[in-house]
């Protein structure tokens, strides 16, 4: 079975007071991440860590290599879920704090995830924290990474979106991959969420503009117990990085 990490901050006063940001407090984030944590649980997976608000630090993400500890935390989980405010910088993610334990916000410039830990999936909620057109700020965050899921536009924090963590872990553990659990799980009837899913491949999935799809962590990757997963991926031996998005 499978291990998971989730952070979920849904106050951010102390950033707004020391005028770092003005964004407001969201309002559902630990419905979400509550139903993501209940629905691991209840099939049998285990709980690395839960943090919210001033204890989720952005060096839990940043590579241990750049004075950050990622390794004890976001990289020592099979699959890792946060929640805040989002934002990018020419594709590289980056995501806000509420405490600056060392730095307000994490930038993805700093992350290098799956290295030779346990870090298979990374699953943002947060708004515009990629760019379609510009996948490849998420490079170097693929250290034996296989799946980012993040968002190219607006995610909601919304009543019809609070179940969104758990139809997610649902997906998870009915046997679906890992990459549709993301895209279908957060999408909501009432308003358009904005998910993408990006993976690294190399030249035996993508040569020469060939891309073997069937071959792809989006489309053979499962969570661990309820179906195939993928060997890690060789970060020397990625060639392309690919991704797949949806609205709704």
């Amino acid at each position: 079975m499978a291990t998971f990490g989730i952070e979920a901050i849904r106050h951010f006063g102390h950033a707004r007071a020391a005028g770092i940001s003005t964004a407001g407090d969201l309002t559902y984030t630990f419905n979400r991440s509550n139903g993501f944590r209940s629905k691991l649980l209840g099939s049998g997976h285990t709980q690395r860590f839960y943090y919210a608000d001033t204890d989720c630090w952005e060096t839990d993400l940043r590579d241990n290599d750049q004075g950050g500890s990622d390794r004890s935390f976001a990289d020592n989980a099979d699959i890792f879920w946060i929640e805040t405010h989002g934002n990018n910088v020419n594709g590289s993610p980056r995501l806000l704090y509420d405490t600056a334990q060392t730095q307000w916000r994490t930038f993805a410039t700093q992350w290098q995830l799956g290295e030779g830990t346990d870090a298979e999936w990374i699953m943002a909620y947060s708004c515009h924290t990629t760019e379609r057109n510009k996948v490849g700020g998420l490079w170097n965050i693929f250290a034996g990474l296989h799946i980012y899921c993040g968002a190219y536009d607006n995610m909601y924090d919304g009543i019809t979106t609070d179940e969104c963590g758990e139809d997610v872990a649902d997906n998870l553990t009915d046997g679906d991959t890992v990459a549709e659990s993301w895209i279908d799980g957060v999408s909501d009837w009432a308003v358009d969420n904005h998910p993408i899913v990006v993976c690294p491949a190399n030249a035996a999935v993508y040569n020469n503009g060939n891309i073997r799809w069937d071959q792809s962590y989006l489309n053979r990757d499962h969570f661990w117990g309820h179906g195939t997963v993928l060997p890690d991926p060789v970060p020397s031996q990625t060639v392309r990085l690919l991704y797949r998005w949806s609205e709704g």
